[in-house]
C-alpha cells in the first residue's frame, strides 16, 4: 500500500483520474480505493473534522 501511496503523491495527475473514475489501481479492491481516496481529501482538506493529532 505504501508504494501506491507514493506514487500517487508523485503522481497526483493519477490520482485525479482515479478520483473521476478514469483510472483504476490494479491490485486494490474498492474499499481500499476509497480509504485513499477519502485519506488524500482529509490531508488537502487539513485533516477535515478530526483533531490533527500530531501537530499541538
Amino acid at each position: 500500500m505504501q508504494e501506491i501511496v507514493s506514487f500517487l503523491v508523485e503522481h497526483p495527475e493519477v490520482l485525479e483520474q482515479v478520483i473521476a473514475g478514469k483510472a483504476s489501481l490494479i491490485g486494490v479492491d474498492k474499499d481500499q480505493v476509497f480509504s485513499l481516496i477519502e485519506g488524500f481529501k482529509r490531508i488537502e482538506a487539513g485533516w477535515g473534522p478530526y483533531p490533527n493529532l500530531w501537530f499541538k
